[in-house]
């Protein structure tokens, strides 16, 4: 979170692929040194650098995606895009689960290590600066709009300028908002649901998360495409409420199968909120702007899925994980609320004014 306003101006400044390159290297080196943590402060250490990495490449991505992207599809190419990531959740926790289970933690990291190095491979793989004409031309312009707009936020070796100019477009706005009401429950999601499945004897969650990931990573280009013909803003209503019904679910589920259609269901709407709110954000910026934009959206989602779950942990240990699921739930379905409130009576406002 503290790394993403840096990494998005960083990104419009020298290009996606650096960032992308250095995100992925220090995503492969994480994973070999929880081998050889042996206490809790160390552990932290290397939970901070897998955190930045993830921070530099997950911001430069979307940006990325977005440049080789026309105009009105964003939502289709964003939503294939996120479909790769949400196919390797799929499959990774069945097989880190086998994995740990028959050779222990230690080979499992490395393991991770050796395929985090063979992503490092694939990003060097991307095209750089000297690209196409077309890539060239982009980015030429996308530097040309920089330069003209850095000095007029005032801040150089700040990423903060970057996210100020980005949350100046209301599309922006939108976007980070939305992205932290998803945050919220997909953190809880995640962090939660093995101590649910355990306390309520429904076994293990491998299978729930490969059925969250399977359906996230299908619904996406699908959902995109329907952000790019019908609105953004439909799809991620319709998304963002489906993940609120679905939290509130969790809290009274009491049977395996029932846990497993909640997650498929809870990735069907993770899915479709997130095409939809990056393919708002990055169809409001142009080129020059991407990183940060990408940078505001991201840094919302991180402080409400790592503090979300802090206070939501603390909710569950005073009560039980049926109040906190059932908050997580009825938050984000209060805050959809109030969101389409205020942006509907902006627009009122806005049309009385003539704007």
């Amino acid at each position: 979170m503290l790394t993403r306003p840096l990494a998005g101006v960083l990104a419009d400044r020298w290009g996606r692929k650096p960032l992308l390159v250095l995100g992925a290297v220090l995503l492969s080196g994480g994973p070999p040194l929880y081998a050889f943590v042996s206490s809790v402060p160390w552990l932290l250490g290397v939970r901070a650098v897998h955190g930045v990495g993830l921070a530099l490449f997950s911001t430069a991505y979307p940006a990325l995606i977005a440049d080789l992207l026309p105009p009105g599809r964003y939502g289709e190419g964003l939503g294939l895009a996120n479909a790769a990531p949400m196919l390797s959740m799929a499959v990774a926790p069945l097989l880190g689960e086998w994995a740990e289970r028959e050779f222990g933690f230690e080979v499992l990291f490395l393991a991770l290590g050796a395929v985090g190095g063979v992503g490092v491979l694939a990003t060097l793989m991307l095209p750089g600066r000297r690209g196409s004409g077309h890539g060239q031309a982009l980015r030429l312009r996308s530097g040309q709009a920089l330069r003209r707009s850095l000095p007029r936020a005032g801040a150089r070796g700040s990423g903060r300028a970057g996210l100020r100019q980005a949350l100046r477009q209301p599309g922006v706005r939108v976007g980070t908002l939305g992205m932290a009401l998803l945050g919220l429950p997909f953190g809880a999601f995640m962090a939660f649901l093995p101590l649910l499945a355990d306390e309520r004897g429904l076994g293990g969650t491998g299978w729930a998360f490969t059925a969250f990931a399977l359906a996230a990573s299908l619904s996406q280009p699908v959902t995109g495409r329907f952000a790019d013909r019908w609105g953004t803003g439909k799809t991620v209503l319709a998304g963002l409420a489906l993940v609120g019904l679905v939290a509130g679910g969790l809290a009274a589920v009491a049977d395996r199968w029932a846990l497993l259609a909640l997650a498929g269901l809870f990735g069907v709407g993770f899915g479709a909120a997130r095409a939809g709110l990056e393919a708002r954000v990055q169809g409001s910026v142009g080129p020059a702007l991407r990183g940060s934009a990408a940078a505001a959206q991201y840094t919302a989602y991180d402080l409400l899925i790592g503090f979300g779950s802090w206070g939501l942990g603390a909710l569950a240990g005073a009560t039980d994980y049926r109040v906190m699921y059932a908050t997580s739930g009825g938050i984000t379905l209060l805050g959809l609320v109030g969101g389409g409130l205020m942006i509907g009576r902006r627009r009122m406002i806005d049309g009385r004014g003539g704007a």
